[in-house]
């Protein structure tokens, strides 16, 4: 296996969260003590989202399926909708997660090597204001909780860096780990780390920003998320378990 961290730098950039109703589910997490919060509908769909850092979770939901197909992420959720579908026979859940790279061309690449199909999409500046664009890579032969990759223009760290101090209270917990569960978690784990290129023990894979652990069980998908924080915490906003340890 090809260690990646070297040249793509992976890391854990968000996760995404498919609700039935963002401003509610905004409302729960906020309550709970990670402040959230809610964008205004936009062609078909909303979504809102909890930052931690660098990190976030990403709060969403489709609203109108017709209005929808002209929305600038239309095309990358054809790759999302086995995951979303997923999701919303549950009540709502976890999706996937992003993976932030270096240069998603140089995954693209690898992945394409490895054999795999993969669905390239770019959004650009000019798409969300002149701001911030991004190129994001699926994995189109892949289980639904598998993550996508993403590079930012600017850099990651770039544009975090101009957004004023305070703009996105994070609260007083922060995302540790998430956990799949799947019916074999040692081949759906050493799967993963070789998707990534990072290595895996115990049917975990310590992605910097946030590891991911592999648990035994029929559900195929992203059934929680651990958080460390100064309290006790265990809630399940919109189908999705937050809990410390």
């Amino acid at each position: 296996m090809t260690n990646s961290l070297q040249t793509e730098q992976p890391a854990f950039d968000h996760l995404l969260h498919w609700v039935p109703d963002v401003d509610a589910a905004v409302a729960a997490y906020t309550a709970a003590g990670m402040p959230a919060h809610a964008n205004p509908p936009d062609t078909g769909f909303q979504h809102g989202g909890w930052r931690m850092d660098e990190r976030y979770v990403e709060i969403l939901t489709v609203t109108d399926e017709e209005r929808f197909r002209a929305h600038m992420f239309a095309q990358a959720w054809t790759a999302l909708e086995p995951a979303a579908a997923v999701a919303s026979r549950a009540g709502g859940g976890a999706m996937t997660f992003a993976v932030n790279v270096t240069d998603v061309g140089e995954t693209a690449a690898r992945l394409l090597r490895a054999g795999h199909k993969i669905l390239d999409t770019v959004i650009p500046r000019e798409s969300t204001g002149g701001s911030i664009g991004f190129r994001e890579v699926f994995l189109l032969d892949a289980p639904s909780w598998a993550p996508f990759f993403i590079t930012y223009d600017p850099p990651r760290e770039v544009f975090l860096a101009q957004i004023p101090a305070g703009a996105f209270p994070s609260g007083d917990f922060t995302m540790t780990e998430i956990v799949i569960e799947t019916p074999d978690p040692a081949r759906s784990a050493a799967w993963l780390a070789a998707v990534i290129g990072l290595p895996v023990h115990d049917a975990v894979l310590d992605l910097p920003g946030g590891a991911v652990r592999f648990v035994p069980g029929p559900a195929d998908r992203i059934i929680e998320a651990v958080l460390s924080g100064p309290r006790p915490l265990d809630v399940t906003p919109a189908g999705l378990r937050w809990h410390t340890q």
